[in-house]
Order: structure tokens, then sequence, then C-alpha cells
């Protein structure tokens, strides 16, 4: 019998560990308070990962966003700077959680995806665009 349960928890730990191993890679999402004071760095680049119609909607963008969404990344990769501290944002933090893996994957160094997204940046109140920016891809 206690032989059955070790083999029992080895398997666990190998079905496990994989999982574990990317959860503790992986760096904790960015705070709204923290990417609006990284934001004084022009090194920093954001990149708005929603559809181009929400990036002019009703929650608007943060100034200075660039707008890929995230089914057009992809596409886009090879003219970002895989080196510039880029940070992702959408309206909560479930499409810029995806863009961070494939950013991350594609050899991003510095790739943070923020906590809450537009949603949490309108909750603090603090400025937002709404008309299309020079920067923005709408792709």
């Amino acid at each position: 019998m206690g032989k059955l349960l070790i083999a029992i928890a080895l398997v666990a730990t190998v079905l496990f560990l994989p999982r574990l191993v990317r959860r503790l890679r992986t760096p904790p999402m960015l705070s709204v308070e923290t990417l609006k004071a990284e934001l004084d760095d022009p090194r920093v680049a954001l990149i708005d990962v929603r559809p181009a119609v929400d990036f002019n909607g009703e929650l608007g963008h943060i100034p200075g966003a660039r707008s890929i969404p995230l089914e057009s990344l992809p596409s886009h990769v090879e003219e970002l700077d895989h080196d510039r501290p880029t940070r992702l944002v959408c309206r909560t933090d479930r499409r810029s959680a995806q863009a961070r893996e494939l950013l991350a994957q594609a050899g991003f160094a510095d790739v943070r995806a923020v906590r809450g997204g537009m949603t949490a940046w309108r909750e603090q109140g603090w400025a937002v665009e709404h008309g299309a920016d020079s920067r923005a891809e709408l792709t």
C-alpha cells in the first residue's frame, strides 16, 4: 500500500511540475499604478491589444498607446523592439496575458501585462483618449 501511495505521489508530481515551473517563470502582472509611473520613461512601449473598435470605444485608450489587436500581433512582432520594456493592456487582462506569452516566446526581454487593464485604469480616473492616436496601428 505504501509503495502505491509513493507511486501516485510521483505521478502527480510529474504531472503538475511543468505547470508550477511555468507559473514561477511568468512575471507577475503589472499594476496600473506601476504602469502610470513607468510611462514617464520614453523607452517604455505601451501596446493596447484590444480590437481597434475598442481602442477608440467607450473606455478609450491610454495616451501614447499603440493599437495592435491581439489577432494581428504575430504579424507585427518583427517591427517591435525586442529589447525595449513593453507593457500590454486590454479591457481586463486576459488578452494582454495572451499577448505577453506570445511576445515572451518571440524573445522579448521585458514584457508585462497590466492587471485589470483599461477597466482598472479608468477606475483610477486617469486620462484617456478616444480619437485615433498618431501611434495607433488600427489593424
